[in-house]
């Protein structure tokens, strides 16, 4: 198995993950060759039980993760009528380093369950259910986000034109209708990703890659910074992590 490449580029000195090569996900040896649990289970709310868990190297991936998580860019997908795009987008979203994504289904089925096209970021994201692409719209505007919607109309800016002094938010409709004239009405304007051959627009999956990319870059330029998480929201995100990736790496091991 190849070393995988760093995890963030604008982070310090290149990083590898030696530990993934030799275990699964970063287990310490004494927990790979164990076969009984590590630790009572009383001791399971205890940050240290779940780090014991890991090797030194997977700890420092994953502080280096959360240092570049970005709260104040977010993506809504809006009805997406394919689940292989919603996973895609939550794949390209959590590998940018968004901490959330707002989701509205398009009909019952779990659009988050495709493990082979996702591996497995969903689980390292906040993914917010909502009722409605316009609700969803509403929410983020209240708490201060501009909301623009990929949509091909007069107004419509290039992405490359969003400004991103403020939180963002980037709307990406269903496939073949688009946002809902409801759901237009309740963001802060509309965006266009610029065309160079015969094709109208890029897979909405591409397309959120493509978009997401530029605002993330435009944020942390404009915050100086890799993330923007406070120290308690930090710390919140760390048990978080330490849980779900001691617990992924003992499912893997099975």
């Amino acid at each position: 198995m190849s070393p995988r490449r760093p995890v963030r580029a604008w982070i310090g000195k290149p990083h590898l993950d030696p530990s993934e090569l030799g275990g699964p996900r970063g287990l310490t040896e004494e927990v790979l060759h164990e076969q009984e649990e590590a630790a009572p289970r009383d001791n399971e709310d205890d940050d240290a039980f779940w780090e014991s868990l890991l090797t030194p190297q997977r700890l420092e991936r994953i502080d280096a993760v959360i240092s570049a998580r970005l709260e104040s860019v977010t993506a809504v997908l809006d009805r997406l009528l394919d689940a292989h795009n919603v996973a895609a987008v939550l794949r390209t979203a959590e590998g940018l380093g968004l901490a959330r994504v707002h989701v509205v289904r398009h009909d019952a089925r779990d659009a988050t369950a495709h493990r082979r096209v996702t591996q497995d970021a969903d689980k390292w994201l906040d993914v917010r259910i909502h009722r409605s692409g316009a609700q969803a719209a509403r929410d983020l505007v209240r708490d201060g986000f501009a909301v623009y919607a990929g949509h091909l109309d007069a107004q419509a800016r290039p992405y490359t034109g969003i400004e991103a002094d403020g939180p963002v938010a980037l709307l990406f409709g269903n496939e073949h209708e688009g946002p809902s004239p409801e759901t237009l009405s309740a963001c802060t304007g509309t965006f266009r990703i610029p065309m160079a051959g015969f094709t109208q627009s890029f897979n909405v999956s591409v397309a959120a890659g493509i978009a997401l990319s530029q605002i993330c870059s435009l944020r942390r330029a404009f915050l100086q910074s890799a993330g923007d998480l406070s120290p308690h929201e930090r710390g919140e995100l760390r048990s978080r992590f330490l849980r779900l990736a001691a617990k992924l790496a003992r499912r893997m091991r099975r």
